[in-house]
């Protein structure tokens, strides 16, 4: 899937597509996405405020992608193999 930024990920690869807005109002999304950050796990795709992330987790690392499009346009870009 084409995250934007020229990043793709394998669709066997992602585990959720997260709207940013709604995903943060929990305390145990921030304090997952800290932990992330402060693991180097994060990776900004973003020019602007993202409005969503992909959770990854591939062969070697899981990884957050932030990007700038939303949830509903990333699940259109799913296929299913």
């Amino acid at each position: 899937m084409h995250l934007g930024k020229n990043e793709t990920v394998p669709n066997r690869e992602i585990i959720g597509i997260f709207d940013i807005e709604k995903a943060t109002e929990s305390s145990a999304t921030k304090d997952f996405l800290k932990r992330m950050q402060s693991e180097m796990k994060q990776i900004n795709l973003s020019s602007d405020l993202p409005r969503a992330f992909v959770l990854s987790d591939g062969e070697y690392t899981d990884r957050v992608y932030f990007t700038s499009l939303s949830a509903s346009a990333l699940k259109g870009r799913e296929k299913v193999f």
